[in-house]
């Protein structure tokens, strides 16, 4: 006994099965774009952020890190959501689009040390801008701070200023921190290539 064959395939059903998978990647794409990011009990949630003009939200830069302030992996510094603005989830995983903008290039556990730990990183939206991050022990707690140069001056960083053009490009960005030697607030007006 020989089984039914299944009819081919028409055009306009390829063409249903394509739109469904379409759909569903979508959603699996925008169920990961509202996942909630984990922030272990040791990790530095913030070291310093990067603002927009359009909104009040904010992409925050921490550092993952275990009981005794040591970086946790090769690759412990991540990128999330802050949430100011009404009717949203207060912290927010970026989606694969805000990864290619606000994302970590690349980064580099430089020094794990007992008295602390060094990791250079770059960023998606500033790749000629390295950054530095110190973190450490200090008495029970864990601390850490991000340095750049700003306008020449060793800096610790506390943000990015991102002012949007039209077409949501980017108008310039300001980079603001604190000069280490002085105390003194630095910043520097930067514009994208």
């Amino acid at each position: 006994m020989s089984r039914p064959r299944r009819a081919p395939r028409t055009p306009r059903a390829v063409q249903r099965v394509r739109a469904c998978l379409l759909v569903v990647l979508f959603l699996a794409l925008a169920s990961l774009a509202y996942a909630t990011p984990r922030i272990g009990a040791h990790d530095l949630p913030t070291l310093f952020y990067v603002a927009k003009s359009d909104d009040r939200n904010r992409v925050d830069y921490g550092v993952r890190l275990d009981a005794s302030c040591s970086p946790v992996g090769d690759e412990p510094v991540f990128a999330y959501w802050r949430r100011f603005e009404p009717g949203q989830d207060p912290l927010g995983d970026l989606n694969v689009l805000d990864r290619t903008i606000y994302g970590i290039a690349q980064q580099e556990v430089r020094t794990r040390a007992p008295n602390g730990s060094w990791i250079e990183v770059s960023l998606r939206a500033l790749p000629s801008r390295r950054v530095l991050v110190l973190v450490q022990r200090a008495g029970d707690r864990c601390v850490g701070a991000a340095q750049t140069d700003i306008r020449g001056r060793e800096s610790i960083l506390d943000h990015v200023f991102v002012q949007l053009g039209g077409s949501a490009s980017i108008d310039h960005a300001m980079i603001r921190g604190e000069d280490r030697a002085s105390g003194e607030p630095v910043s520097e007006r930067f514009v994208p290539r």
